[in-house]
């Protein structure tokens, strides 16, 4: 008699216990699913509001458990990838960082952001030439081949930014195998012209640098307190 209500007692701890490891296992799956849920509804929602989107943005939400931020209003960090058209008819994958992202208003804040527009190769040489090829001359300029009388033309440019302004300048040269000068004449008129001012980037982001990579030519910028409708 005196042993039933010790068994009972081990039971309900057994199954307590057995309770609790079950709800521990399942949480991570539950907070993946929401955090899941809400990336798609950002992106919905980012989709709804920027016009030169292509498809559907790439939405990741940081920081675990999502649940527990989620209940503060507060993220650590989001991160956004998208493809987009410009007016110009100019491919451009958008990837954008953003951190401390508070919920205010039906909207956020996010305490900074960092993004990148990059245009690949493909989309920039119109202008330059029959036949002209870009890629990136591995030490951060851009570079351009191309045929003249047959014999082979490479300039070496590099992007500067100077405030909203984008030139393309070249620093280097070589025809048929041999140095020319960049700043001749017949390579000048070839890049003469294109300027390219940036326009209003989203969320007030300001530009900050060029840079030249694998993927095409991009565009860096930042901003603070950047608020998202």
């Amino acid at each position: 008699m005196t042993r039933r209500p010790a068994d009972g007692r081990r039971r309900l701890l057994l199954w307590t216990a057995l309770v609790t490891a079950v709800l521990l296992l399942a949480l991570p799956a539950v907070d993946r699913l929401s955090a899941t849920v809400a990336e798609k509804r950002l992106a919905e929602r980012i989709a709804a509001r920027q016009e030169s989107l292509v498809g559907a943005p790439r939405v990741s939400i940081g920081g675990f458990p999502f649940l527990l931020s989620a209940a503060r209003g507060t993220f650590p960090e989001i991160a956004v990838e998208a493809d987009a058209v410009t007016k110009e008819g100019r491919a451009v994958r958008a990837s954008v960082e953003l951190r401390e992202v508070t919920g205010t208003g039906g909207g956020y804040t996010a305490a900074s952001a960092d993004a990148r527009f990059t245009a690949p190769f493909d989309s920039l040489g119109a202008g330059l030439g029959d036949g002209a090829t870009l890629s990136a001359d591995g030490d951060g300029r851009l570079r351009v081949d191309r045929e003249v009388l047959g014999l082979p033309l490479t300039v070496v440019a590099e992007p500067r930014l100077t405030g909203r302004t984008i030139t393309v300048v070249p620093v280097s040269a070589s025809f048929a195998g041999q140095p020319v000068d960049p700043a001749g004449p017949r390579i000048s008129a070839a890049f003469a012209g294109r300027e390219l001012v940036v326009p209003e980037l989203p969320a007030g982001l300001a530009p900050t640098r060029v840079s030249v990579g694998e993927a095409g030519v991009t565009l860096h910028a930042r901003g603070n307190e950047v608020r998202l409708a």
